[in-house]
């Protein structure tokens, strides 16, 4: 029953579709005689297969995070003043027949919340940033700064030793914004925290801005609970990696053009 739950999600899943529209190429190349059509669909699906594939986009993340490593108290110099800059992610809300709203942040931002809290732990920080606002405000999610401070109070983090922002939207905005909030606390020492394939351009940004970093990237790749069959085949899953990495690489790019990274 379970095994036969799952086939008919994963069919009729982003994966899936992809699977069916790679056998549906292979059936035209057979059948076209010119092979023409056929050749250039079965190369359309081919590829999009591959990018579907977790194992694939695992191992170009893994590229991008390159040589860092998880954070350590060692990493930071004791005595100075310290603040933990958390970089937002975003957030989502659910809500029910009576108007009433839930907001919860969203699964990278989580796991940063999670990666703030144990550097807290570790250095016992003077100050925690959460910062982010919202991208998208048409669609009505608060700020994932707002969201991440919640998390990181139901995980133990003082609420008196946390700051908020919600006014940037980019990581390029986040560093303009959150530069002067340093300076005004009096900070010596900034521990960043952000996902392991966005830290390299965090890094970058928030240098160009005069901000030298620590990096504390947060899980995200490295420990990944996944079945073989899931790292080979085309996945939704495995979409969103592809997403996520082609986002990173671009906006690096964008942002070496732009002159926002050092």
């Amino acid at each position: 029953m379970i095994a036969g739950a799952d086939l008919v999600r994963y069919t009729l899943s982003a994966g899936g579709v992809i699977v069916i529209f790679l056998i549906a190429s292979l059936w035209i190349f057979f059948l076209d005689r010119s092979r023409r059509l056929g050749r250039a669909t079965l190369v359309v699906a081919l590829v999009f297969a591959l990018l579907a594939t977790s194992g694939l986009q695992i191992i170009i993340a893994r590229a991008i995070v390159g040589s860092l490593v998880p954070f350590q108290r060692a990493h930071a110099v004791a005595g100075l003043r310290t603040a933990i800059v958390i970089l937002g992610s975003g957030s989502t809300m659910v809500e029910d027949w009576d108007g009433r709203t839930l907001a919860a942040s969203d699964t990278a931002a989580m796991s940063r919340v999670l990666e703030a809290s144990r550097v807290f732990r570790l250095i016992d920080p003077a100050l925690v940033i959460s910062s982010g606002g919202d991208p998208h405000p048409e669609r009505g999610n608060p700020p994932t700064g707002e969201t991440m401070r919640t998390l990181l109070m139901d995980i133990g983090v003082p609420a008196d030793r946390i700051m908020v922002e919600t006014q940037s939207k980019t990581t390029r905005e986040e560093a303009l914004v959150v530069a002067p909030m340093l300076t005004a606390q009096g900070i010596q020492q900034v521990v960043l925290v952000t996902s392991e394939t966005h830290m390299r351009r965090s890094l970058g940004t928030f240098r160009a801005v005069g901000i030298n970093a620590i990096p504390a990237i947060a899980q995200e790749y490295s420990r990944m609970r996944t079945k073989l069959i899931d790292l080979v085949l085309p996945t939704e899953k495995g979409l969103s990696f592809a997403s996520a990495n082609a986002h990173e690489g671009l906006g690096t790019a964008y942002y070496w053009v732009r002159g926002w990274l050092k």
